[in-house]
């Protein structure tokens, strides 16, 4: 994409920081269209959520949500 004249990044998606800063950076770039490669992992910081394809397409319930969040708030 950058040989088509775009502004390119690639950022770890699961970075807030990063996230921000390069939206921040490219936010008054009007003079060419922007692309930000996010690399993420799905499901990530759930151990039995974590690359599994499962999870791409379906959202935890009742206990699976529980446990999910319990360990998200250890995680962090």
């Amino acid at each position: 994409m950058a040989a088509f004249g775009w502004s390119v990044h690639e950022i770890d998606g699961h970075d807030v920081d990063q996230v921000q800063s390069v939206l921040e950076r490219d936010s008054g770039a009007l003079d060419k269209p922007t692309c930000v490669i996010a690399h993420t992992v799905k499901g990530k910081g759930v151990s039995f959520m974590e690359n599994r394809l499962l999870w791409h397409y379906r959202s935890p319930q009742g206990d699976e949500y529980n446990a999910a969040l319990v360990e998200l708030e250890d995680g962090a």
